[in-house]
């Protein structure tokens, strides 16, 4: 979940620092034991079977300790990086709060900014009118700088998250290699956009992927009472997503996901398409993009024996099924290579 202004206030870079030293100072003695046992593990005295059994024993931990020293030293960067990014934080943190203070206005937690002046006394409508419009202005700017800084705060959290070793967590493992994760700078972004920017984006990219796929979209509805992520219809051809994941880019793997369940639906269909043998055939199309006719067949046959929840099947039946597996990995690999400018550039495509 995503961080409070109020919570961001709290926010100390120090911290992080200190941490960033501590994996420093254990970095130099493990550092020095891998290299100390890389150098004299075996003594060179010994012969045969025995030692050059314990000599492979020896360069396999000597690699798994430069993995592991590998691994913190990511981490230890990371922290440094975290921490000055938090410094930066701070700083626009106070100056959000000393501006509103001198300019009379409150910020609370949740992030919203009313003003505490007394309105003076106008002679003239348009005296009241334009006071009224200059403090609206001046709350908005504020307002703005907060949601920069909260999207500052999104980037920390990823390049913190980012840096985290495989086999610490395994939710994270799993997230990482199942849905894939949104970079800093695609986290922080994401974060500065409205919810109506979010829409425009998504819209622009479930257009531009029907359009490469050759498929036909007739509405994008977002669906506030359903709890799952999103869906494909293939009745009515229709892309259903949940407004209550907007928050996260991870939505940007739902839309990729479904989309490619729309392609998996199209492909089973070109590949079912009579045609003449002197015309072009419709499922050439998905072969150029590596598509199989074996894997269609395969989605074919899964379409058909479709395992869904609602219908009794256990979650890792319908999580496995080779269709879900093909959408997920879909949506991984957008969401792993998708970028801040590509953000940018689908925004104004979609103007």
């Amino acid at each position: 979940m995503a961080a409070t202004f109020g919570q961001l206030k709290t926010w100390k870079a120090a911290p992080l620092g200190a941490a960033g030293d501590g994996l420093k100072a254990d970095l130099r003695k493990l550092e020095s034991s891998r290299d100390d046992l890389q150098a004299g593990g075996v003594p060179k005295s010994w012969q045969g079977l025995a030692a050059d059994a314990a000599r492979v024993r020896c360069m396999s931990l000597v690699v798994k300790l430069g993995d592991h020293i590998s691994d913190k030293q990511r981490m230890k960067n990371a922290l440094y990086t975290a921490e000055t990014e938090v410094e930066a934080i701070e700083r626009m943190v106070q100056g959000i709060l000393d501006r509103a203070k001198t300019q009379e206005f409150a910020v609370g937690d949740d992030g919203s900014v009313t003003s505490t002046a007394t309105p003076p006394t106008f002679r003239h409508r348009i005296e009241a009118e334009e006071w009224g419009e200059s403090r609206r202005l001046t709350a908005q700017s504020i307002a703005d700088d907060i949601t920069d800084a909260l999207a500052k705060a999104e980037r920390v959290d990823m390049i913190l998250i980012d840096a985290i070793p495989a086999g610490t967590d395994q939710g994270l493992d799993d997230t990482r290699e199942q849905r894939g994760m949104a970079s800093p700078e695609v986290a922080e972004r994401w974060a500065q956009l409205t919810d109506q920017e979010k829409r425009a984006i998504i819209d622009q990219k479930i257009e531009e992927l029907a359009e490469e796929y050759g498929v036909e979209v007739e509405d994008i509805v977002w669906d506030e009472t359903g709890n799952t992520n999103g869906s494909w219809h293939e009745g009515d051809h229709t892309v259903h997503l949940n407004p209550n994941r907007l928050e996260d880019p991870d939505v940007l793997h739902t839309v990729a996901h479904e989309m490619r369940h729309a392609r998996q639906h199209e492909a089973v269909d070109d590949m079912n398409d009579w045609h003449f043998p002197w015309q072009d055939d419709p499922f050439d199309m998905h072969e150029e993009d590596g598509i199989t006719e074996e894997q269609a067949e395969e989605w074919e046959d899964n379409f058909e024996d479709y395992q869904s929840t609602e219908n009794g099947a256990t979650f890792e039946e319908y999580y496995n099924q080779p269709v879900e597996a093909d959408a997920r990995r879909s949506g991984r690999d957008y969401l792993d290579t998708l970028t801040a400018d590509e953000l940018d550039r689908l925004l104004k495509e979609s103007k």
